[in-house]
């Protein structure tokens, strides 16, 4: 028993020490008319596979919100790959604030360097799964007729400027 978990533990640091760990930090900027132009990003990527938290720190123009946490893996060499994640959007409306849960599926790759910044873009779509709160009737995503929605999928494009180094 013990000569296993002493393998098993030389095998996760002979891993740990081969795979590259990165931590990020910077502004994703988006191109999208819906949505604040500036949020704030903070991540971790262990090899080709990435993950990161956004906050939108514009909340004070129009109280309304946005916090993503998504993940990418590149599978290519240059970064290109796809991306999933999970979107809280708050909007404050008269019975109070509505949530808005939206699952985003998209694509992502690296861009070239400037000056010590690293640059990425995004490609999205972000579906709305259910709205819940103020005081209004829980809505899940329905499939009965196109109306029901096609109002509920947004696109959307945005490039990452980043500082980032070793951990």
């Amino acid at each position: 028993m013990s000569r296993n978990l002493v393998f098993i533990l030389v095998a996760a640091s002979a891993t740990s020490a081969v795979a590259e760990t990165r931590w990020h930090a910077g502004l994703n900027l988006r191109a999208d008319t819906g949505t604040h132009p500036v949020r704030a990003g903070v991540g971790v990527g262990v090899d080709k596979t990435d993950v990161s938290l956004v906050l939108d720190p514009m909340f004070w123009t129009d109280q309304q919100h946005d916090l993503d946490l998504f993940a990418t893996y590149g599978v290519a060499d240059g970064g290109f790959g796809p991306v999933a994640g999970w979107r809280t959007t708050a909007i404050g409306i008269l019975g109070g604030t509505q949530l808005q849960q939206k699952l985003v599926l998209g694509v992502g790759a690296k861009l070239p360097r400037v000056w010590s910044l690293d640059m990425r873009w995004h490609f999205e779509l972000a579906t709305v799964v259910v709205k819940h709160g103020a005081d209004l009737p829980t809505e899940w995503i329905s499939f009965a007729t196109g109306r029901d929605f096609i109002d509920l999928l947004n696109f959307g494009m945005f490039v990452t400027a980043e500082l980032d180094g070793a951990l």
